[in-house]
C-alpha cells in the first residue's frame, strides 16, 4: 500500500461488533521498501502506523457514500461556515490540582486526547496527552505535578462564530491539534484538527 499526506485510511477489523479505525496520513515515513505513516485518528487520537494485510486506503468516491449516510439530510458543512457547528460538547474537563497520574487515568478511560483544565468555573487551557507524556519524559513526578503546571499559557483559543478555515490556520500556525471554543469567557465547546480536517478535505 502507498499513501500519500492527505489520504483516508481504514484499519479493518473481524471483532465482531468493534468499528473499523479510520484516520487521516498527516506524513508519510521511512522509504519504499518501509513506507509508515504519521496518523490522526478520527477518535482524536495520533500514531505512527505500519500497515498491515488489514490496512486500506479509502477511495474519495466510498468516503463521499459514507458521508452521506452519516449526515443529517439537509446538512453541507464548508469551510467558511461557523466552526460551532462542528464543536464537541460537553467538553472533558481536569481540575487544576489534579495529579498527572489523574489526568492520565481521565485520558484513558475517555478515550480523548485532550482536556480542558478548569479552577472552579475559569478555562485555564489545554492539556494533552503530549503535554503530559513530555512532563514526565523531563521528570515530574505523577502525583506530585499538577495539570496547572502543565498547561503553560501556549493554548490558543477560538469562539463560535469563527470560521472551521480559520480554526484550521490556528491550529496550523500554532502546531496544535486541540482548539476550545469560549463565549463571554465560558467554555462552550472544543474542536480537534480530525473535526476541521473532515471539512477541508471533502472540499
Amino acid at each position: 500500500m502507498h499513501a500519500t499526506v492527505g489520504d483516508r485510511i481504514i484499519i479493518e477489523t473481524e471483532v465482531l461488533g468493534q468499528t473499523p479505525r479510520q484516520g487521516t496520513v498527516l506524513e508519510v515515513l521511512g522509504g519504499p521498501e518501509a513506507e509508515h505513516y504519521r496518523v490522526t485518528w478520527d477518535d482524536g487520537h495520533e500514531s505512527l502506523l505500519y500497515p498491515g494485510p488489514d490496512t486500506h486506503l479509502i477511495l474519495p468516491a466510498q468516503e463521499a457514500r459514507a458521508e452521506e449516510r452519516q449526515a443529517p439530510p439537509g446538512m453541507h458543512i464548508g469551510p467558511r461556515d461557523r466552526v460551532e457547528q462542528i464543536m464537541s460538547t460537553p467538553v472533558l474537563t481536569v481540575d487544576a490540582q489534579d495529579s498527572l497520574r489523574t489526568t492520565a487515568e481521565t485520558l484513558a478511560d475517555a478515550d480523548v486526547g485532550a482536556l480542558v483544565v478548569m479552577r472552579e468555573t475559569t478555562p485555564l487551557g489545554v492539556i494533552s496527552e503530549r503535554d503530559v507524556v513530555r512532563a514526565l519524559a523531563a521528570g515530574g513526578d505523577p502525583d506530585e505535578v499538577w495539570a496547572a503546571d502543565v498547561i503553560g499559557t501556549s493554548t490558543v483559543w477560538a469562539n463560535t462564530t469563527d470560521t472551521v478555515h480559520h480554526v484550521a490556520t490556528l491550529m496550523s500556525e500554532a502546531s496544535i491539534r486541540h482548539v476550545p471554543l469560549r463565549t463571554e469567557g465560558a467554555l462552550v465547546g472544543i474542536v480537534s484538527v480530525r473535526d476541521v480536517l473532515s471539512i477541508l478535505l471533502r472540499r
